[in-house]
């Protein structure tokens, strides 16, 4: 059974606590399917003030955070590990990527059946830029502006974490998530009642006639991909 472990390096350890006891993951960690080490940058100060930041050269508005506890945190890390660095200058985070990442921690040689990766959560203006020196990769989540890398983190955590047999009650449901296959989002779902305020439930998913519902729901997923991808790539 594969178990992946997994280090995060933040500033804000508390942003974890809750959403690593809930649901699915915190299912996960229970299991021993997944382990998440979360560890405090801060604990890697350069001085009793616990210092980890300092004015960027050249001037700017902000802080950035400093090579010199980025590192030592690192070494901390006693296994082999993946070092991912989340920032808005890494490739882009999709479910190909996180396939292909799960695929290359899956079968990589790092020390029997456990595989480690580690997360590092840019804070304030960014990071040294020495640190790419020290990591394997630097991966964005999407083209938008957060507050820290700390959301990012979680979303490789949760996307990753559920790839591994077991994570899943059911594994069948992967088979039929968006994404997974090429122009594919997965169709739309209802449940009862059949008829809520006079919205009712296409007619087609209470037919019983299961050939004609693949069929439906096959074409509603191609569908959603023209509305929700094809015309957004237009618009870039």
């Amino acid at each position: 059974m594969m178990k992946l472990n997994i280090h995060v390096i933040t500033l804000f350890p508390d942003y974890f606590t809750s959403p690593l006891q809930s649901s699915l993951l915190g299912k996960a960690i229970n299991l021993k399917l997944i382990d998440v080490n979360i560890i405090n940058l801060r604990d890697f100060a350069i001085n009793k003030y616990g210092q980890v930041d300092d004015t960027p050269y050249g001037g700017g508005h902000g802080m950035v955070l400093m090579i010199e506890p980025l590192k030592k945190a690192l070494e901390s890390i006693k296994e082999t590990s993946y070092k991912i660095l989340l920032t808005p200058r890494g490739f882009l985070w999709n479910q190909q990527k996180c396939l292909e990442t799960y695929n290359f921690l899956k079968h990589e040689n790092r020390g029997g059946e456990n595989k480690s990766i580690t997360l590092i959560c840019g804070h304030y203006e960014g990071v040294d830029e020495r640190i790419v020196e020290f990591i394997d990769e630097s991966i964005c989540i999407g083209d938008y502006i957060l507050s820290g890398g700390e959301s990012a983190a979680l979303v490789l955590i949760d996307t990753l974490s559920r790839l591994i047999p077991g994570f899943m009650g059911n594994a069948e449901s992967l088979t039929e998530e968006s994404f997974n296959k090429n122009e594919y989002i997965e169709y739309p779902q209802y449940t009862k009642p059949s008829d809520f305020e006079g919205l009712k439930v296409p007619d087609i998913l209470v037919s019983g006639h299961h050939a004609r519902i693949k069929e439906w729901r096959h074409q509603k997923s191609i569908d959603a991909y023209q509305k929700f991808r094809k015309v957004f790539e237009k618009q870039d």
